[in-house]
């Protein structure tokens, strides 16, 4: 079966994932990304540590070929999201792009030169949602409108992913805004990632948008928003919440200090939308926030 770092890593020449195959078996399996940077070696990022392969360095036409075969040969079916700086394979993994961009009144259009690739491999971890943490969501026949605070890299989309499948398992209509193919990874249409037997997916549209057509048109019991990062997100979590929808969301935040202290998310708690509020640590423990700021119960 194929694993999943030779399917992130399909793009690539024969030469390229040669390499990548010179890799010992337990940091194959632990590749996060894979890294392609004009005049430098291929590089890969094995728990969190960026490392160089042997060989030689990377050409322009390596890269190109590389974001050619990713595209599928036919860039204009991936231009909505080239002009937010990534694509998504199949399977779920995403690549982002950088390089020199053709602008139009501030707006990206597209790539005119690739500089570097960075392919994250996408894994998807079952279970990372707790009994505890799904009992937390739920009073008596009803979902609980819930808030995970969160810096980069502690795994909230991992367990946004995971509460909306077990809840869509268990019956609960739900609907996912998945602006940047993260939570479902929609390719052809087809989620990538398993979002449970009663999900529905709004895929490369802001996610505001995506929201408010969910609620008009899908009658979930759940939304799932992740990451709030504008007055646009907290509108549409505010309507879905009064539409009797429950809000599965996240914000950017180191913890619960630094989460008032920013405009909007003070916004937020005033509009009284989330019921609960959880931070995600450091050890990705999942600690639940009283409202006078005090941690209480790990998940």
């Amino acid at each position: 079966m194929e694993s999943r770092l030779e399917q992130a890593a399909a793009c690539l020449s024969p030469s390229l994932r040669y390499r990548l195959e010179q890799l010992g078996t337990g940091e194959q399996q632990c590749c996060e990304e894979i890294r392609l940077r004009i005049g430098q070696p291929l590089q890969v990022t094995v728990r969190g540590k960026e490392q160089a392969l042997p060989g030689s360095r990377l050409t322009s036409e390596e890269i190109a070929m590389a974001f050619s075969r990713a595209a599928e040969y036919s860039l204009h079916t991936y231009a909505a999201s080239l002009c937010q700086g990534f694509l998504t394979l199949r399977g779920g993994h995403r690549i982002g792009v950088c390089g020199q961009t053709a602008v139009q009144q501030g707006r990206v259009l597209s790539f005119r030169c690739i500089s570097s690739l960075n392919i994250r491999i996408a894994r998807q971890l079952k279970g990372t949602a707790t009994p505890e943490l799904l009992e937390q969501l739920q009073e008596t026949d009803s979902i609980i409108s819930a808030l995970f605070l969160s810096t980069p890299g502690r795994g909230k989309t991992t367990l946004l992913r995971d509460i909306a499948r077990q809840m869509s398992d268990r019956g609960v209509r739900t609907a996912l805004a998945d602006e940047r193919s993260e939570l479902a990874a929609l390719h052809d249409g087809v989620p990538q990632f398993d979002i449970g037997q009663h999900s529905d997916v709004i895929d490369g549209c802001p996610k505001a948008e995506a929201a408010m057509m969910l609620v008009k048109t899908m009658s979930p019991q759940l939304l799932v928003l992740d990451e709030i990062t504008s007055e646009a997100d907290a509108r549409a979590a505010e309507y879905a919440s009064h539409c009797g929808v429950a809000v599965l969301a996240s914000a950017h935040a180191w913890n619960w200090d630094d989460f008032r202290q920013r405009p909007l998310y003070r916004q937020l708690l005033e509009r009284n939308i989330f019921s609960r509020i959880f931070c995600i640590q450091a050890n990705r423990h999942v600690v639940r926030i009283e409202p006078q700021g005090k941690e209480n119960t790990e998940c």
